[in-house]
């Protein structure tokens, strides 16, 4: 059972016609109660009855700026603080290993740019970001005894940039192109966790035979994600001829808290392709299409399981299909 309220406002202040700044505080208060009856357990334990109680409450707030540079260009800032609530994890089909994790507050900063350029033929947003959050609840997943525990990292950094951008190349032709870069660190001399059963671990083990994950970057966190698009149509006898192009990519990243060489993601770029004809006819609206996914069947594993085997699991490879749709309005 959880219960939570909270109360806040915020407030506007426009400086000029140009300048906006907005103020928010808000009061939070999280209560959560948890039980656990195992009356029968299929490995022959016996009866068991596990009750966890956590609380807590948080004064969060943000303040943000907007100021418009010219009829093209907007700029804007913003810092916040928040919070994450305590959480539980509850697992009793071996034992007691009901875990809880406490409060993880976050402070963020945050500053772009939203702007059109070429005389409204492009559109081109940046920005950049830094963020630090205090005891981040994290679950150590797996490990050589299949247990999943909640833990919380002292300290963990993140910092990085993003682009976003959409193109008219020509009144047939239309793109965009998008980049991030995101760099986390978790920083934390003590926080250890359970590794895999069978694999090559190169973070340092502790006395207890578990790693230790300062420095480690947060699982399934690439610190390179890319995409273009591009996509071309042209009006044909009653309707409209499209074809498009998309390409993906995102650099390497880990599977698991700890770092192995098993079970790392390499990078992976994905290539897909769709064309077909929209017409209409009444109130209706008919399109007509072929696709392929993965052209070059690209694969790499997305994802693992760790606990008694080196599983991978893997996108999906190339495949081809046909769309037929209706819309009726």
């Amino acid at each position: 059972d959880t219960t939570a309220w909270a109360v806040f406002g915020s407030v506007d202040y426009t400086f000029s016609d140009d300048l906006k700044v907005t103020a928010g505080l808000r009061y939070s208060d999280d209560d959560k109660d948890f039980v656990a009856d195992r009356t029968l357990s299929p490995i022959g334990g016996g009866a068991l009855l596990v009750e966890r109680d956590v609380s807590d409450d948080h004064v969060s707030w943000d303040l943000s700026a907007n100021y418009k540079v010219n009829d093209d260009v907007n700029w804007y800032g913003r810092v916040a603080n928040s919070f994450r609530a305590p959480s539980l994890q509850g697992r009793i089909l071996f034992g007691d290993d009901v875990t809880t994790a406490e409060s993880e507050t976050v402070t963020s900063y945050e500053t772009g740019i939203k702007s059109d350029v070429l005389d409204g033929q492009g559109r081109v947003n940046a920005t950049v970001f830094y963020y630090t959050m205090d005891d981040q609840q994290l679950t150590a997943v797996g490990g050589g005894a299949n247990f999943n525990r909640l833990v919380n990292a002292d300290k963990t950094t993140g910092y990085g940039f993003e682009l976003d951008t959409q193109w008219v190349l020509s009144d047939e032709f239309n793109a965009t192109f998008n980049l991030s870069y995101n760099k986390t660190e978790i920083k934390d001399n003590d926080l250890a966790v359970a590794v895999c059963a069978q694999c090559t671990v190169t973070d340092p083990i502790n006395g207890s035979g578990l790693a230790v994950l300062d420095g480690n970057s947060l699982p399934h966190a690439p610190e390179w994600i890319s995409n273009f698009t591009l996509r071309y149509t042209k009006e044909l006898a009653d309707g409209n001829f499209f074809a498009s192009g998309d390409i993906s990519y995102r650099s390497k990243i880990n599977m698991f808290l700890y770092e192995s060489v098993e079970f790392e993601g390499k990078e992976l770029i994905e290539t897909g392709l769709r064309t077909g004809y929209t017409w209409s006819e009444g109130d209706y609206e008919y399109e007509v299409a072929a696709f392929v996914r993965n052209l070059f069947d690209e694969q790499q594993v997305i994802g693992a399981v760790d606990f008694n085997n080196n599983t991978g699991i893997v996108n999906e490879e190339r495949y081809v299909g046909a769309e037929f749709k209706v819309n009726f309005f």
